[in-house]
């Protein structure tokens, strides 16, 4: 088969989505569930490892999230409609410039999100990793135990996103309230509820934006999230988006950022915990600082920061043990702008996840 035919074959097909039947989508599931997390967790240095169980699940109930657009970068979606850049993406396969090289024949949908993914240029929104957010919940958040006399707790996940954290909560056994103002995302994660939330257990989902969602007073356990990043990623484009809504950056900072802050405040138990998962971007160098000054402002106490390995390619299939890291202050200019120093990793990338006390 030639370039064209190929091209021409794959269109025919349609964009290669995730799977959405039942029998796929319960194996994905059964496997998230059955993961065992705790390894991912090293305590001593505050790492969590990667893992992408759950995450492709996700992703099959997030459809428009190959078509949504990061900065000025090109989507999934974008290459796929566009016969010149498909067709040089299909020829990356056929060469094994992104993989082994494979026939034409051979080429799996898989390999084609791959493709579209990685190709030049190109930018897909992220998700947070099921297993990580799992994880953060073990770590502060009660949960049922009869024989402890403990009931599970509640968290509130402020920017709900794209149903990482959602499916999280759900792996972890925790009580879950998230916020989110996008509706197609919305209604992706009312199914991922429906049809993966315990009985026993609450799920309330609320279609707004987190500056506006006031909880109970001291009604929450843990509240943890990734907010957006002012004007990075165009999530939809609903009047209550933030990016929308707060037109500038000090505007967003002050009457999002500071007020998701401020509620998150009002709804957690004395002595309980705010997460919040930022890193500063070459659009905006300094949310990192900005999050702590804000958080201290409002009240918390900054008490400590974990840190989240990343993949470098999202959407990966990839598993890694946690190793022993060490912190470097020599390389903290080398790898990052700001002032919060990585662990020291060869190879690795991380993301900051703060903790802050009330």
């Amino acid at each position: 088969m030639n370039i064209k035919e190929v091209h021409d074959s794959w269109k025919q097909k349609g964009f290669p989505y995730y799977p959405t039947n039942s029998k796929w989508r319960n194996e994905m599931f059964n496997q998230l569930i059955t993961f065992q997390r705790d390894k991912l967790v090293d305590r001593k240095y505050k790492i969590i490892g990667q893992s992408a169980h759950g995450l492709n699940l996700a992703w099959s109930y997030m459809p428009h999230a190959w078509g949504i657009k990061c900065g000025k970068m090109k989507t999934p979606m974008e290459v796929w409609e566009d016969e010149e850049h498909l067709s040089k993406g299909l020829n990356k396969i056929l060469s094994g410039t992104f993989f082994m090289k494979k026939p034409a024949h051979m080429i799996t949908e898989s390999d084609m999100r791959s493709m579209l993914r990685r190709y030049s240029g190109t930018q897909m929104v992220s998700n947070f990793r099921p297993t990580a957010a799992a994880a953060m919940y073990d770590i502060f958040v009660d949960k049922e135990s009869p024989l402890e006399g403990t009931q599970a707790g509640t968290v509130w996940d402020p920017s709900m996103g794209y149903g990482g954290r959602l499916l999280g909560a759900i792996a972890a056994g925790v009580n879950y309230i998230g916020t989110d103002p996008c509706i197609p995302t919305f209604e992706g994660l009312e199914k991922i509820k429906d049809e993966y939330g315990h009985k026993h257990l609450k799920y309330s989902l609320n279609r707004q934006g987190s500056e506006t969602f006031i909880p109970e007073d001291e009604s929450l356990d843990f509240v943890f999230t990734s907010p957006p990043y002012f004007g990075w990623e165009a999530y939809g484009d609903e009047p209550e988006q933030s990016s929308i809504k707060f037109s500038t950056s000090d505007m967003w900072k002050e009457k999002f950022l500071k007020q998701t802050i401020a509620n998150a405040y009002k709804g957690l138990k004395k002595g309980k915990y705010l997460a919040l998962n930022v890193a500063n971007t070459k659009q905006y160098k300094t949310f990192e600082e900005d999050t702590v000054d804000l958080a201290k402002e409002v009240g918390f106490e900054h008490t400590d920061t974990w840190w989240l390995s990343l993949s470098t390619q999202q959407g990966g299939s990839d598993t890694f043990d946690v190793v022993e890291a060490k912190t470097a202050e020599t390389k903290q200019k080398q790898q990052y702008m700001g002032k919060y120093t990585r662990p020291n990793v060869s190879g690795r990338k991380f993301e900051p996840t703060f903790i802050f006390k009330k």
